[in-house]
């Protein structure tokens, strides 16, 4: 009898390979097959079976045991596959109508009703191409490496989300404490106020105490000055005209006292505060740092019967009860739009073309000219213009803030102004004295409102903080010529570009997260941009064109 000493092992290349060995890592060649256990043995295994009484009774073939066809290897070519959801069967049996293999189980549960199920010992020799396996093997390390490449990246991006947890953790925490600090700030302030009113009534009060004092000191003497002068009329004559003095002294100041009936002070806490801080359920709000995506896209025409010329809208706004504002250049009109029925319900004439248009409330918007006007419109069941104003230079764009309007020149400088037309600030130059803005159009203010995001062509976004200081600029290779801006109110902002043709979607803090709408998706020359959260939409108007492009985000 053959022993394991004299086997072929190792790395040998063999047709058919010891299945019991193979999975203890160990290679040898088959001799036999097992048909109880669906396998492939060696010598030793063969050997194995004649020691154990359990198994002396397998039967064991080889190439003889064979004669239905001729055999180009000494062993047939038998699946020895577990299936792994019927884990007792063999992976034995081949659908050609799926081109799938399973076993009896899986053929009778799922295959009955095909027509070309047969074992796999079948249809091997007439289906089996040795440069399949080669293929197969290469696709199999293409396929390897392409989901080794998405694990590593993910990898990276689990190992991000991790990081911008803390960071967010942390930025919650720090608010809170930015927050602390000026309650502490506003409760020292508060004491102060405390402690000062305390100080005057109490030097008031210590002020009235000494002159009681100093008076009941003199009452008291001139009662005993008319007492010793007793027998003296002369004397007691002049101790009582002291003593009617010294009275009508008192009556002075008695009358000079405040009636103080209570002597206490108390502080009325601002309850706007409270109230606003019971509104709120967290600090802010969570934001995810990826790109939106195009869910649909619409468009709306905005052409009105009177209108004479192509559309042209260089700026746009939502009101409160979510209608957009246009400006139509071209045809004289600020124009009102259901959003919900994407149609104009009604418009506003001008004599000349609006570039800007911003919401100062529910009910009134302001609309800029170029011609150094702005006019205030009631926005009513219908659009009227009320009263204008008239300012020293161009006006573009324009937004509106605590009292106060912002307002570019499609220039180099970025106005500051009160509500009644005040200069109160222009922006135009950095801290070295360069120009600051070079095209500037559009502008946004950040979530908090302590930024300021201008779209300038040549820049991109300028970012500025509520004083006018610059703090950075926008610049990247995928965005040419940012002339709109607007945010999503969750922390990012939008800025569409006329050369590159594309809206990108970045931070806040000015980190670029991607392209949010493609030329691909329709655009052609974007010229303003205007978000509403509640419907998740774009509303994005092209380059002297009758409609609005409406985008659907997800």
């Amino acid at each position: 009898m053959a022993t394991g000493g004299c086997e072929e092992t190792s790395d040998e290349i063999f047709n058919f390979k010891c299945t019991p060995c193979s999975k203890i890592n160990r290679q040898r060649k088959a001799v036999k097959y097992c048909v109880e256990c669906q396998g492939y043995c060696c010598q030793s295994c063969v050997d194995m079976h004649q020691a154990f009484p359990a198994i002396q009774g397998h039967k064991l073939l080889d190439k003889s045991s064979f004669k239905r066809r001729i055999l180009t290897t000494n062993l047939p070519s038998v699946p020895t596959e577990i299936c792994t959801i019927h884990e007792i069967k063999i992976l034995d049996m081949y659908c050609g109508n799926h081109e799938v293999v399973g076993c009896t189980s899986c053929m009778a549960l799922h295959h009955r009703n095909c027509t070309d199920v047969q074992l796999v010992s079948d249809v091997v020799e007439t289906m089996f191409k040795k440069t399949g396996v080669d293929e197969t093997h290469l696709k199999l390390q293409e396929k390897n490496i392409a989901i080794e490449n998405i694990k590593t990246s993910r990898e990276a991006l689990l190992e991000e989300l991790n990081k911008s947890k803390t960071d967010a953790v942390n930025e919650i925490k720090a608010f809170r404490a930015e927050m602390e600090t000026m309650l502490q700030k506003m409760e020292k302030e508060s004491i102060k106020e405390v402690d000062k009113e305390y100080q005057t009534m109490n030097a008031m009060l210590l002020e009235e105490i000494k002159k009681s004092e100093n008076q009941i000191i003199g009452l008291e003497g001139a009662a005993d000055n008319i007492k010793q002068s007793d027998g003296n009329v002369a004397q007691q004559f002049v101790s009582i005209k002291t003593a009617q003095k010294i009275i009508a002294q008192t009556d002075d100041i008695i009358n000079s006292f405040y009636a103080h009936s209570h002597a206490k002070i108390s502080f009325a806490a601002d309850q706007s505060v409270l109230g606003f801080l019971q509104k709120l359920n967290t600090f802010g709000s969570v934001t995810r740092d990826t790109a939106y995506s195009v869910k649909g896209t619409r468009e709306m025409n905005i052409i009105v019967q009177s209108d004479t010329s192509t559309c042209a809208v260089f700026g746009s706004c939502l009101t409160q009860g979510g209608k957009l504002l246009l400006p139509d250049f071209n045809n004289n009109k600020l124009k009102r739009v259901d959003i919900g029925k994407l149609s104009v319900e009604d418009y506003c004439d001008f004599s000349f073309g609006p570039s800007g248009v911003c919401c100062i409330g529910n009910q009134e918007a302001v609309v800029t000219f170029d011609n150094y006007t702005i006019q205030f419109v009631s926005l009513g069941n219908q659009m009227k213009r009320t009263h204008d104003i008239k300012l020293n230079h161009p006006c573009f764009g324009i937004a509106y803030k605590d009292d106060k309007f912002l307002i570019t020149n499609n220039g180099t400088s970025l106005y500051i102004h009160d509500m009644a037309g005040t200069l109160l600030q222009t922006i135009s130059k950095d801290s070295f004295g360069n120009d600051l803005l070079t095209n500037c159009r559009q502008i946004a203010f950040s979530d908090s409102g302590y930024k300021i995001y201008v779209a300038d062509r040549f820049n991109n976004i300028v970012t500025l903080d509520r004083q006018g200081k610059h703090c950075n600029n926008f610049i990247d290779s995928d965005l040419t010529n940012g002339i709109g801006v607007c945010t999503d109110r969750k922390g990012n902002v939008f800025v569409c570009a006329i050369e590159s043709k594309n809206i990108m979607q970045i931070r806040q803090n000015g980190q670029k997260v991607g392209i949010v709408v493609k030329p691909t998706d329709g655009l052609f020359r974007p010229w303003s941009i205007t978000f509403s959260p509640e419907m998740n939409t774009l509303f994005v108007t092209d380059d002297n064109n009758d409609n609005v492009k409406v985008f659907e985000l997800q």
